[in-house]
Order: C-alpha cells, then structure tokens, then sequence
C-alpha cells in the first residue's frame, strides 16, 4: 500500500499546485501519473460494475482520468469567450467525431441496450482530444510531459520488480503462476499486458531522446536509468506482446530518428544480435518466461484462450455483416445467443482482439471507420514529422507515431483499443504538434531536407549580412535542438 500511497501523494500534489499556482498545465501532468492506477477501479469492479452510472463512477476512480475531466473543465472555463479555440484545426478532428457518433448509434441497436464503461467515457476522451493542446503550447510543455512519462515508468518498474522478487504489493490473485509462487507484475495496473505496453511505449522514447539528444539532463538523469530498470520490469511482466511491442516501437523510434543512416545500421545490428542472445540466454534458463517465448512459434499456444474468441467474434460479424451486434455487446451476444460455441473449460468472454471486437459489433461500417482514423493519423504524424523544424520535434513526433501505431497492434492480443485512455494522450499531443503556432513548423512549400540545410533565401541574405558571433539566447536554442 505504500506504493499506491505515494503516487496518490503526488497526484494530489500536482493537483494542490494547478489550485495554488493556478498552473493549469500541470493538469496534463497529472493525467501522465494518474492513469496508470488502475487499483482503485479494479477493487471495485464487483460492486460498481461495468456498466450504467455505478460504471461511470468506478472509471472515474481512476485519478488520470479524474484529471482528464479536470482538464476539459478547466479548458472550458478559460476559453468560454472564445469557444472556437475548444475545436482545434486538425485533420484527427473529423475521425474522433465519427469513432464518437459511430459508438453512439452502435448503442441503438445493441441488444443489451446497457452501455459499458467504454461507451460512456468516450466522450470524455474526445473531449480531452479537444480541449488538452491549448495547454501544449510550446517545446517546454512536451519536455515537461515526456519526462513526467520517464519518472512515471521508473516507478512502476521499481514495483513490478518487487512485486515479482519480493512478492510485495501482489494485489491480484490471478495473476499467480501455475507453479503457486511466481507473479505477473503489473504494478498499479489491471493488467500486466498493458504494464507492458505503456513501458514499451517509454522504452522506445528513452532510445529516441538518448540517440536524437545526446548527453543532456533528461537522457543522463531519466532515459538511461529508465532503460536499465524498465528492461528487468517489462521481462517480469511476462508479457509476450509486450516484448514484442519494444521492439517494434523502438524500430520505428530508431529508423525515424534524425541521425545518421549508417548508424541507424549499425544500431539494428548490434540490438539484433544481443536479441538473439538474449532469447538463446532465456531459452536455455528455462522457467515460466522461457516457455512464454518458446510458445510464440505455435500460433496456437500463443493465442491460449483467445482462439474461441476469435471464433466467436467472427460468426458474430458473419450474421450481422454491415452494423454488427452493436456497441459493447460482444460479450452479452456471446454468452446468449452464441453460448454453444464456448468451451466448457472457457474463463474468458472478453473480446482480446480489437479487430474482432470492431467488426463484431460494428461490422463493415466499422471496419471503414477505424481503415479511415488510421490513415487521417498516419497523415498527421507524417506531416508534422517531414515540416517539423527542430530536431527534438522530430522526434517526438516519430515517437506518437510509433506509439499510436504500437498501440493499434498490441490491441489485437490484449484488447482495449478505443478505450485505451494512453491513445487519446498521445493523439491529443500529436494534435497540439500540428496546431500550435510555437512548435516551429516549416511551411508546406518548403523541403524537409536535412535541419542543417538553411533556404536559398535565408542563405542569400546570411551572405550579404557581416560576420558576427551569435548572442547567448540563439546559442542556447541551437544547443537545445542539437544544432550548435
């Protein structure tokens, strides 16, 4: 408990300094460390539910989404004189609007008629889409944020460590091994898959800001610890699509970072062959986590108790091929009207793929919806990547990218895609990159280019302009981007 005690300190803290300095951008600082405690809404579950407002009250247990609502509240209020500043001039607009109409409408026709907590705080979250890049303004906010994320995933390693060395904070049952003894880690989360997933995610940022930065206060004091203790956290969470998710974030992070291509090379081979070791190591220690690995060449095996769900989810789509079974009813068609094809030995009625979800209960129209907010996204992350102007944006920017896209395909294992409150974080960010007039952003007109290469037109007028040593405040921004 003294675990959840200190990050319920510092949530409330954070909280005390938005009241007194009256900082409102702290609250997206609070929604970084608040998310991850899923204990409360977890120990509630049997008493609240899932679904109805008993629900609702038990996601808002959640003291990052809490945060969330704080910040919609407080955006609001600023901004009630100029309520167009509420709708940002972004193409991920019109893709979240339609994910929202579209879960709206898929509630009609459900037969469960009860919408899940999915459903009902949807509306939140876009909210938050909406409302969080007016408090992203500049380069300072994103630093502040992406180190809220390192200190955030030290922390959580530190538990799973204990959690899985010591046994202490085992506050899951079911996350005990079959040998009786050993555990799951997952920290403050429900579950460790997605422990899993938000240290890949922090994994793959520390690898980008420690090759795109070089020796700086946030690499030397958080991304390069983080990297050494997040490697032991994110093994004990045995988490197969996990480990599999940092390696392809930090690919994309590393192929997408402005450095040079020969070392991007070299850097794959060298991650490459100490992976390779790394398995052959594990394998022959044998243990619960040698057979996790050794269980990924049997699609299978890997899949556990998925295969049915699957099965299930598919004869769903089958009957009800253009608008599905309707929002969140999966699980309430699956344990009615298609209880004969679930095994007697089944323990799940969860969907874990987010695909079969989607065309379960959205069918075709479903499936246009989500092909149509992966490539709105794609499009935004890959414009703001080729007109950033600034090395550390660029970054940033390849990062969202690789964490939406992380994300996405993490889901098809573990579920939880649209109510995945770290994807509307991160969109909400890359919203902020590409509407914020500080971020820098290079005209449509310009080439990308290599950030050394000036315009013809600023060379020109350099030429014509005398020699003289830059100020302190131009030296200092150029260091900052990795320039001087």
């Amino acid at each position: 408990m003294l675990e959840i005690a200190a990050i319920v300190a510092a949530e409330c803290a954070l909280l005390v300094a938005v009241a007194i300095l009256r900082e409102p951008k702290l609250l997206i600082l609070a929604v970084v460390v608040g998310l991850p405690v899923e204990y409360f809404g977890t120990q509630t579950l049997s008493t609240l539910g899932e679904s109805g407002v008993a629900g609702a009250i038990r996601a808002l247990l959640n003291p990052g989404k809490l945060a969330m609502l704080a910040t919609i509240c407080v955006v609001v209020v600023r901004e009630r004189h100029t309520p167009a500043r509420l709708i940002p001039n972004s193409s991920a607009v019109l893709p979240i609007l339609l994910l929202l109409t579209l879960t709206i409408l898929g509630i009609a026709w459900s037969d469960s008629l009860k919408p899940s907590n999915a459903a009902l705080i949807l509306p939140m979250y876009v909210a938050f889409v909406f409302t969080a890049p007016t408090l992203i303004e500049d380069r300072r906010d994103v630093e502040r944020i992406v180190g809220t994320f390192l200190v955030v995933c030290i922390g959580l390693s530190l538990i799973a460590i204990a959690q899985r060395l010591f046994g202490i904070f085992n506050w899951r049952a079911v996350l005990i091994q079959s040998d009786g003894y050993s555990y799951r880690s997952n920290a403050t989360f429900a579950d460790p898959n997605h422990l899993a997933r938000y240290m890949a995610l922090c994994i793959s940022l520390a690898v980008g800001l420690i090759l795109a930065t070089g020796p700086r206060r946030t690499t030397v004091y958080l991304a390069a610890p983080l990297l050494a203790v997040t490697a032991l956290g994110i093994l004990v969470t045995a988490s197969r699509s996990g480990w599999a998710m940092v390696i392809f974030c930090t690919a994309i992070v590393v192929f997408a970072a402005p450095i040079a291509r020969y070392t991007k090379v070299k850097l794959a081979t060298a991650a490459g062959t100490a992976l390779g070791l790394l398995i052959v190591l594990l394998l022959v220690q044998g243990g619960e986590n040698a057979q996790r690995v050794s269980s990924l060449a049997s699609p299978v095996t890997a899949l556990g108790q998925r295969d049915f769900l699957i099965r299930v989810g598919w004869q769903e789509f089958i009957d009800n091929p253009l608008i599905g079974v309707g929002t969140g009813n999966y699980q309430h068609a699956l344990i009615t009207t298609y209880r004969s094809l679930i095994p007697d030995w089944a323990e799940v009625t969860l969907s874990h793929t987010s695909m079969v979800s989607i065309l379960a209960e959205w069918g075709i129209l479903g499936l246009a919806m989500f092909l149509f907010i992966m490539a709105r996204l794609a499009v935004v992350a890959v414009s703001c990547y080729r007109r950033s102007s600034t090395r550390y944006i660029r970054l940033i920017t390849a990062w969202l990218g690789a964490g939406l896209l992380g994300i996405v395909l993490h889901s098809q294992s573990e579920g939880r895609l649209f109510d995945d409150p770290y994807l509307y974080l991160l969109i909400a960010i890359l919203v902020a990159i590409e509407t914020g007039p500080k971020f820098a952003m290079r005209p449509a007109t310009e080439p990308a280019g290599n950030d050394r290469t000036p315009a013809i037109a600023e060379t020109a007028a350099t030429l014509e302009r005398p020699a003289v040593a830059p100020g302190p405040a131009v030296a200092r921004v150029a260091a900052e981007d990795g320039e001087a």
